[in-house]
């Protein structure tokens, strides 16, 4: 509690320098005291300037999450109601549908700042280093069941947005769950629900994104085809303002889908990188290529054939071909 105190004066600070003093009067502790906080945040990672009879200064922080400064500014009603934030941990996804069980509420985020058994799509392992952005959501919306794969999209077009808002870079979505820039993969999204016959228990949607990751750290046939933001903005992100702007457009647009389906299907149509091309479909019982010509009011993607014929995919990889 004191050490969060001090650091929040620290950072607050207009000339930058704050006595120890200072410190140990706002905060109602001994010098000592404040001394060994002072000790403590710098074993963390913070950069502290001691200087005599003027005090301390933050001079750098160190590239970590943190629940208490994810939570300050974040504004939102629902999503970040809870925050668990673990250092490692095996899948945010996995621990999110445990809590979810046992009654943790709607908005509840887990994150990790690693995960040695992150899940991707179709049972694949979804490779996890320190310095990327990994976090699962408990949502509890009350609609059809058949209306679910909305969700992967709703979480898919308010990450795009928080991209796009906080770095500056052309987002876009290939169905149904990839975010890509110059044809890179930099996010991707899972969503696992537990249901009853005809109600949703809880959805978790889990969402990677890969910011500010070393690349030399991914296999080389992965490297190809996956880009960091850090890499195409070409300067380190800050994860915490980027985490709390994807959790404020994930509010955002949940809020939108509750109200109005088609309001977040629009969006996307605006966001997405799929429709108008030839793409292939795997992993949807059979292999099919054809064009991509939207999704319809459930989120499924819907392919003319080669032969003329339409058919409508719930679940597939999509490989973009051309034009």
């Amino acid at each position: 509690m004191y050490k969060e105190k001090i650091l929040n004066v620290l950072r607050s600070s207009c000339s930058g320098f704050v006595s120890g003093e200072e410190l140990a009067r706002t905060c109602g502790i001994s010098r000592t005291m404040v001394w060994k906080h002072i000790k403590s945040l710098e074993r963390e990672g913070f950069g502290i300037e001691a200087v005599p009879s003027r005090g301390y200064r933050i001079t750098s922080a160190p590239d970590i999450l943190r629940p208490e400064d994810v939570r300050r500014g974040l504004r939102t009603k629902i999503i970040g109601r809870e925050i668990h934030l673990f250092h490692k941990i095996a899948s945010t996804n996995t621990l999110a549908m445990e809590m979810a069980a046992n009654g943790t509420p709607e908005g509840a985020v887990v994150i990790a700042e690693m995960q040695t058994g992150g899940k991707g799509r179709l049972g694949r392992t979804w490779i996890s280093p320190q310095g990327n952005l990994y976090l699962s959501v408990v949502l509890r919306p009350n609609i059809p069941i058949h209306k679910a794969p909305l969700i992967t999209l709703t979480g898919a077009v308010a990450v795009a947005s928080a991209i796009r808002t906080m770095c500056g870079l052309e987002a876009g979505i290939k169905w149904p769950n990839d975010i890509l820039i110059s044809g890179k993969k930099v996010s991707g999204l899972l969503t696992e629900m537990s249901a009853e016959q005809d109600r949703i228990r809880h959805i978790v949607l889990g969402i990677g994104v890969d910011v500010n990751m070393e690349m030399g750290e991914l296999p080389p046939d992965v490297r190809s085809l996956t880009t960091t933001l850090a890499a195409e903005a070409g300067a380190k992100i800050n994860r915490t303002a980027l985490l709390q702007q994807v959790l404020r457009d994930l509010e955002r647009w949940y809020q939108k889908f509750l109200n109005n389906h088609a309001d977040v299907l629009e969006e996307w149509k605006k966001l997405n990188m799929t429709v108008g091309n030839r793409i292939t479909v795997s992993g949807a019982g059979e292999d099919l290529d054809g064009l991509a010509q939207g999704v319809d009011s459930d989120g499924r993607l819907i392919v003319r054939l080669e032969d003329g014929a339409i058919r409508t995919i719930a679940a597939g990889d999509v490989t973009i071909v051309k034009k």
